[in-house]
């Protein structure tokens, strides 16, 4: 039987409820799709590759971040995701994905002419239990809207930007756009920061963990971690998960001494595009 993709209406209650079920099984490589469902995440579209009746695989596409986020059982369907996301939304810079699902997609999107920008391996570390302390907690708070150039700032280093540039409207409303987030202030100074887009079914992911370029090797990144999955624990997680760049051997460090443990590998694709017109 063919494979079908097709964009469904995910606000609908009973589609969201089969997106759910679908995703349960696989919720720790899934966690942009479910996390931003249960927030109902600005600008998403969801797609659904299906052979008869059956559901063979799940995609968002965020506007926002021009973000896809495949998920599929066969590299066969993760190059039709690709392929039919990509038609739609041509503007993609990131892919986002478990390296068996993600590697098949960026294929299918290299042959329609982008270019995958730098090594997308990450390694892929998940824990099932609450953190040890961590030197000052106690200053670990959630993201105030007063904060919010300072993530911005922090976000910066995390992503090699300057920091002498003019803040811009746009970088403030990305920074405010995820609430789950919190920051780690010392001596009045923000050094730290780490977010999450939310829990999804009983798991959650940590992301756009950054420390001032002035205050890494001090242990504040596993401060301000250790309070968000705290606090998510708290709401009712049950697991987490994050990945970093195979070769930040002292990132996967500090998250060993929070208790992840590497479990795969797991990818993020930046993308650009050449000149080369869309193949059919």
């Amino acid at each position: 039987m063919g494979l079908q993709v097709e964009k469904i209406d995910h606000d609908d209650v009973s589609v969201r409820k089969r997106l759910f079920d679908f995703l349960a099984p696989h919720e720790a490589y899934c966690l942009f799709i479910t996390g931003n469902l249960k927030r109902s995440f600005p600008d998403s579209h969801i797609y659904i590759a299906k052979r008869g009746k059956d559901w063979v695989g799940v995609a968002g596409y965020y506007g926002i971040f021009c973000s896809v986020v495949p998920f599929a059982f066969e590299p066969e369907t993760a190059r039709a995701l690709a392929k039919h996301i990509a038609k739609r939304h041509p503007a993609i810079k990131y892919l986002n994905g478990v390296s068996t699902v993600a590697a098949p997609a960026c294929e299918e999107l290299h042959r329609m002419g982008y270019i995958l920008a730098g090594d997308p391996r990450c390694i892929f570390m998940q824990m099932y239990e609450r953190p040890p302390r961590q030197p000052f907690e106690e200053l670990a708070r959630p993201m105030a809207t007063a904060d919010h150039k300072d993530v911005v700032r922090l976000h910066r280093y995390l992503r090699g930007k300057p920091q002498d540039s003019p803040i811009t409207a746009e970088e403030l409303r990305i920074a405010a756009i995820n609430p789950s987030c919190y920051v780690l202030s010392i001596d009045g100074e923000i050094v730290s920061t780490a977010s999450t887009n939310g829990m999804g079914i009983s798991a959650f992911q940590i992301i756009g963990v950054a420390t001032h370029t002035e205050h890494r090797n001090k242990g504040y990144a596993r401060t301000v971690c250790a309070s968000l999955i705290r606090a998510m624990w708290a709401a009712g997680a049950r697991q987490c998960v994050l990945f970093t760049e195979i070769e930040n051997v002292a990132a996967q460090a500090c998250y060993r001494k929070l208790g992840f443990q590497p479990n795969g590998e797991y990818w993020v694709a930046r993308l650009t595009r050449d000149s080369t017109d869309f193949a059919n």
